[in-house]
């Protein structure tokens, strides 16, 4: 669910930034020094938690926790997920440095209102009660985060109203998921130990092997046609991905299609960016407002252009009966056609070596910086309050 950089607009970053500034600062000054362990461990949970996808039908969704860790932390939400989302960017490149207070606002308010919306619920001796409070707390954070998203999108681009819809939607089984996991959490938590619960959230995370979230594209020109292929890093194919074809020169929207089952897709080039010698940006938006884009250069598309007017100039020759042969530039042209397309596999693996790999080294470093932070901040208080 992050937004990536160069997504929204200024007034929405600024929004953003101020809200989570602001949210923030509370959130810390109601913090008390032996809460910190508790806000850090939840800290981790939630950076190992938005790493792990669950397969569900043709796509998958990954966690959030944001309820659950919203009616454990109340304010004290902010400056956990902030430092999560914070270290993600660093490290795995998920979302950006830009629109870290926006992505950080739009998983915490959620979480914080359902704090308070359920507070009386989770308090209560009644077990049922609980259950409920837990389950309407995580769907809840999840449903609230989803319509921040789709709005954050929508105020910065009305073209983005489609791509909103499909986050919506695509957050509804996640939802369930978050409520049933929370509900069951809160329950837990009613009858063992803090500890013990935050221990039993963490130990399955960082064990799963199921790190999926960056999404990967390659693209090259086949001919008159550009052929792209979109998986997620490391994971699967990008089912049913948008991918949108714009100008880079003008941002006019050239092209919109969709990947097949295997993460493929195939079109003709753009006529505009044929005659107007366009550099092309290729997006691919994929679930949960994940997304990736490939430049072609006009360069590479120039040979297609030749290979068109080639094309044309060979049969109004062979119309008239006057070749007998092939030119040398013909013959030229065909060869480049023929070593784009043994090429492209090449480059293809290329672009996949470039891309950075999650690995359980990262998330542990992750992990580290985290509860290293939490403990040079519990030391300096100590040390002030002696």
């Amino acid at each position: 669910m992050h937004i990536s950089e160069g997504v929204l607009s200024a007034p929405v970053l600024m929004g953003g930034g101020i809200i989570c500034a602001g949210f923030t600062a509370i959130g810390l000054r109601n913090m008390k020094n032996e809460e910190i362990p508790k806000v850090s461990i939840l800290t981790a949970t939630f950076f190992v938690a938005s790493l792990i996808h669950i397969p569900l039908g043709p796509s998958s969704v990954h966690l959030i926790l944001n309820g659950l860790i919203g009616l454990l932390l109340g304010l004290k939400i902010f400056p956990a997920i902030l430092v999560a989302l914070f270290f993600q960017a660093i490290l795995f490149q998920f979302g950006g440095l830009t629109v870290l207070g926006v992505n950080t606002a739009n998983m915490a308010l959620p979480g914080l209102l359902m704090y308070y919306i359920c507070k009386p619920m989770i308090k209560a001796e009644n077990r049922w009660l609980n259950l409920v409070g837990g389950f309407i707390g995580g769907a809840g954070a999840v449903f609230g985060a989803g319509i921040l998203v789709a709005l954050a999108l929508y105020f910065s681009e009305k073209g983005f109203a489609s791509a909103a819809k499909v986050i919506l939607l695509a957050h509804i089984p996640i939802m369930i998921i978050e409520g049933i996991i929370t509900s069951i959490a809160v329950s837990f938590i009613k009858r063992i130990k803090p500890e013990i619960l935050l221990l039993v959230l963490i130990i399955p995370l960082i064990s799963s092997s199921g790190f999926c979230h960056r999404i990967n594209i390659f693209c090259y020109v086949n001919g008159d046609k550009i052929e792209c292929s979109a998986k997620f890093t490391p994971g699967g194919p990008v089912k049913n991905g948008e991918i949108i074809v714009k100008s880079i020169q003008t941002g006019e929207l050239l092209l919109k299609t969709k990947t097949d089952q295997k993460g493929h897709v195939s079109f003709r080039i753009p006529e505009n960016a044929l005659k107007n010698n366009w550099d092309l940006k290729i997006i691919c938006n994929a679930e949960m407002g994940h997304k990736n884009f490939w430049i072609i250069k006009a360069d590479e598309i120039a040979p297609a252009k030749q290979i068109e007017e080639t094309s044309q100039v060979q049969k109004t020759v062979n119309s008239s009966a006057e070749t007998k042969g092939i030119s040398e530039k013909e013959l030229e042209e065909i060869i480049s056609k023929v070593m784009a397309h043994q090429l492209a596999p090449i480059k293809r693996d290329l672009a996949e070596l470039k891309e950075p790999k999650i690995t359980s080294r990262d998330v542990i470093a992750g992990l580290g910086y985290i509860f290293g932070i939490a403990g040079i901040a519990m030391y300096l208080l100590q040390k002030k309050s002696l």
